[in-house]
């Protein structure tokens, strides 16, 4: 949903986005639990690299795990379980001492190496989730979920060459196993190759036709390629295997939406809304079909929708949330939308895109205590770098530094973005860690070239920060950078040139 925004110092960039084997995946996934050293190479007979899930939710089997091992500590298998429930939970501060503790009481076995190299992958830590990966790989070599996640992590450091490499070498160790057709194809995608990528995701359905994952990627490719014609022939592929797939009557309608097509579009959106399972789910689609509307300009039909879903789906706090955000995003009626936010979470307190509204909201037009009680709540019941990035903003208005600090350094570690990092130089800088805000600004010049000039309110901050840890001639360097870009004459040109005269006369 769409949200509205209001500039702030701090906001948000790439998402860390994670493929192919995640940690709530159900498995055994290794033939052993430690691999036989100098075997042939034989293809593992399992898919996924973790532990045979509990069927006990995690928020149950994290407190019986943590039990086990206070009970007894050296409980390696219980450890292993508990990292893999914390990373089902996004927890990789939690799963990384787990096992990184396992790694060095000598439990070094490919399942450990993975889960680790999960973590490293969920914490940014690109360059130890490539070298875990290869671990787990040397000791697992056929393994298709170590290889693709492999495969995954080369891509995102630009090595397509080995991606390939560990990819093909999942699909001539698994030529049975839809996976390692699967990897390949990503691969192939992710370089463009979109024929190539095709060719193995139809023989990766053609070994699994009950399965429209296959199916699912090609459809990507052809959008990649714009060739929306071919994309909604192969979403009708998926329809005929599982006729009441939401997900592909959903990605029917926006395929029609692209080719602006109302009717098909509008038709499809209403029958992925029939066949999804709860209102809650139905409501969704329905608001995704007036955000359609909203997109092609015809106000009309989508206030009729929203109109439609309070009358038709009252007691669900969505239908009033959608309707908020299109009043204050479409027709800047802000008053009136923050009534609907309201009314949405009276039914739906823990709401994401309902909290995270009405914080952006109190943050800007109210108190921003009340901000931080919203943006508190929305931190609890769904974090995510957002949302810590909102709530460093509110405790930035309260002048509550330390706790700002917190905020983004958290958004760092689920988003790392130069905005975040910026944010919790800030804070240091409040606090009088000169030092420690310091080496930040000087990270950001390095790694973020131009940030800083783009960002002149922080330039100014780096600029007071290095006169505050007595490095004069950096902080002389950052206010010649912000008086090339005022006005000269200006009250914040004078104001920059009192600086430097103060650097100057007090040396």
């Amino acid at each position: 949903m769409k949200h509205f925004l209001f500039p702030i110092l701090i906001i948000g960039a790439l998402v860390v986005a994670f493929s192919g084997t995640t940690p709530d995946a159900v498995a055994s996934l290794f033939s052993t639990r430690h691999a036989a050293s100098g075997a042939s190479p034989t293809p593992s007979p399992t898919t996924a690299p973790l532990p045979t899930a509990t069927p006990e939710p995690a928020n149950i089997a994290i407190p019986r795990l943590q039990a086990e091992i206070k009970a007894n500590p050296n409980d390696q298998d219980a450890m292993t379980q508990l990292a893999s429930e914390y990373l089902s939970i996004n927890q990789p501060n939690l799963s990384l001492p787990l096992t990184q503790h396992l790694l060095a009481m000598g439990d070094k076995n490919a399942q450990v190496y993975f889960l680790d190299g999960y973590g490293q992958q969920a914490d940014g830590q690109i360059g130890n989730a490539i070298a875990d990966l290869e671990q787990a790989s040397t000791l697992d070599p056929t393994n298709v979920a170590v290889l693709a996640n492999l495969a995954d992590l080369y891509l995102t450091v630009n090595q397509p060459a080995d991606a390939e490499r560990v990819a093909n070498r999942a699909v001539t160790f698994n030529k049975t196993n839809p996976d390692a057709y699967m990897a390949l194809g990503g691969v192939y995608s992710a370089e463009s190759h979109y024929d190539d990528a095709r060719i193995q995701f139809e023989q990766a359905f053609s070994l699994d036709k009950t399965d429209t994952k296959p199916l699912f990627a090609i459809v990507q490719s052809y959008i990649s390629q714009n060739n929306i014609p071919m994309a909604l022939q192969t979403v009708d592929r998926a329809l005929v295997v599982d006729p009441n797939s939401v997900e592909g009557l959903v990605m029917k309608a926006d395929l029609y939406g692209r080719q602006h097509d109302d009717v098909h579009a509008s038709e499809a959106y209403d029958d992925a809304a029939v066949a999804a399972p709860t209102d809650e789910q139905k409501v969704a689609i329905e608001v995704r079909k007036a955000q359609y509307f909203v997109g092609e300009h015809k106000d009309a039909q989508a206030a009729a929708v929203f109109q439609e879903l309070i009358t038709k789906y009252p007691n669900i706090g969505l239908s009033y949330i959608g309707y908020g955000s299109y009043l204050a995003v479409t027709l800047h009626e802000v008053d009136e939308a923050v009534v609907q936010f309201r009314k949405g979470l009276a039914i739906d307190p823990d709401n994401e895109d309902g909290l995270r509204d009405m914080g952006e909201y109190e943050l800007q037009h109210s108190d921003p205590s009340d901000a931080v009680t919203y943006l508190k709540h929305l931190a609890d019941v769904a974090p995510s770098a957002e949302g810590y990035e909102l709530l460093g903003a509110a405790y930035n208005r309260l002048h509550e530094y330390a706790l700002q600090k917190d905020a983004c350094s958290k958004s760092f570690v689920a988003q790392r973005s130069p905005e975040t990092l910026g944010c919790i130089a800030g804070a240091d800088y409040e606090l009088h860690n000169y030092r420690e805000a310091s080496r930040i600004f000087d990270v950001l010049d390095s790694a973020a070239r131009g940030f800083l000039d783009q960002n002149p309110q922080l330039l100014f901050v780096a600029a007071k920060t290095y006169a505050g840890n007595h490095e004069r001639d950096k902080a002389i360097g950052a206010y010649e950078r912000l008086l090339s870009m005022m006005p000269r004459g200006s009250k914040e040109y004078k104001s920059i040139q009192q600086a430097l005269t103060h650097l100057d006369t007090s040396h």
